[in-house]
């Protein structure tokens, strides 16, 4: 049973200008991708539930996922607008709770920015091939209030149709990928960050030589001052403001995993704790890092 009263980590979003792009790039790092999937959701405070823009591809792993955003039809209604502007990369961090209608009301007790729960859903393909078919896939979602959350969009989820989601063949990964096992956020004064991030994951933030650690049951939070991000990526791209900015992916044999990556031209570089990372394009925008598990 999950905890309503201390949601998990449960995915990152990615969001980029072009799906296919994105994929390929995920494709190199060895990531199995579910089948593109058209984004569903309300045009206006009265509107009907309706395709965007958008689509959304997925590299699902036993423990959490990443989830791929692009556009596909530019002509259609476009949330995703304001992230875009910031550039390619996360902007999205997902916590799993059992019920989203018994998790409000104490979510909503202890932070401030939530709107209650609505329902969403979509037709999801199944399998890898084109054959495969599709199925409902349906959710109830608690979004962040934007102009409460600058790290980016906030959702706290209760799956309805996990097994759409986490079918088998999505599972297996040329790069051994079994968990989502970190997210990274970073800001130039990562205290409000790390207050709201405890406050939504009613867990402790315990100091670290990185910044704060904040530990879910499906994985860490971790929050960086802008000198602690550039000591552990070397290189990375400070953000100006504050962000989710990337996730550390725990797989079964990290020897296998870089073999395939350097296969397909992907440069790994060292972090300052032993991960291995790539960043910006090859990563299609952020970091994600690799950890043997």
């Amino acid at each position: 049973m999950l905890n309503n009263d201390a949601p998990s980590l449960d995915h990152l979003g990615w969001i980029g200008p072009d799906l296919a792009a994105g994929a390929a790039a995920w494709e190199r790092l060895g990531f199995t991708l579910s089948r593109t999937s058209p984004q569903m959701g309300f045009t206006g405070p009265d509107g009907a539930l309706e395709p965007w823009a958008s689509a959304n591809r997925c590299a699902v792993f036993e423990q959490g996922y990443l989830e791929l955003i692009g556009i596909i039809a530019p002509e259609r209604f476009n949330p995703w607008t304001a992230y875009l502007v910031r550039g390619a990369g996360a902007h999205i961090a997902a916590f799993r709770v059992d019920e989203a209608d018994v998790a409000y009301p104490p979510l909503a007790d202890r932070v401030d920015g939530f709107d209650p729960p609505v329902q969403r859903r979509r037709m999801a393909p199944l399998g890898l091939h084109e054959d495969g078919g599709e199925a409902e896939m349906r959710f109830r979602n608690i979004f962040s209030q934007d102009d409460q959350w600058p790290e980016g969009r906030y959702i706290v989820i209760e799956h309805q149709t996990p097994d759409i989601l986490w079918q088998p063949d999505l599972l297996v990964h040329a790069n051994g990928a079994k968990a989502l096992v970190e997210a990274i956020f970073a800001a130039p004064d990562p205290g409000p960050t790390r207050d709201r991030l405890a406050r939504l994951a009613n867990r402790p933030a315990v100091e670290t030589q990185d910044g704060w650690r904040i530990d879910t049951d499906g994985g860490a939070l971790t929050i960086m001052t802008l000198a602690a991000l550039d000591a552990r990526f070397p290189g990375v791209e400070a953000p100006a403001r504050p962000a989710v900015i990337g996730a550390v992916v725990g797989v079964e044999d990290f020897g296998a995993a870089r073999a395939f990556m350097t296969a397909h031209e992907i440069e790994l570089e060292s972090s300052s704790d032993g991960l291995e990372f790539t960043a910006g394009p090859d990563a299609a925008g952020g970091i994600i890092a690799f950890k043997q598990l």
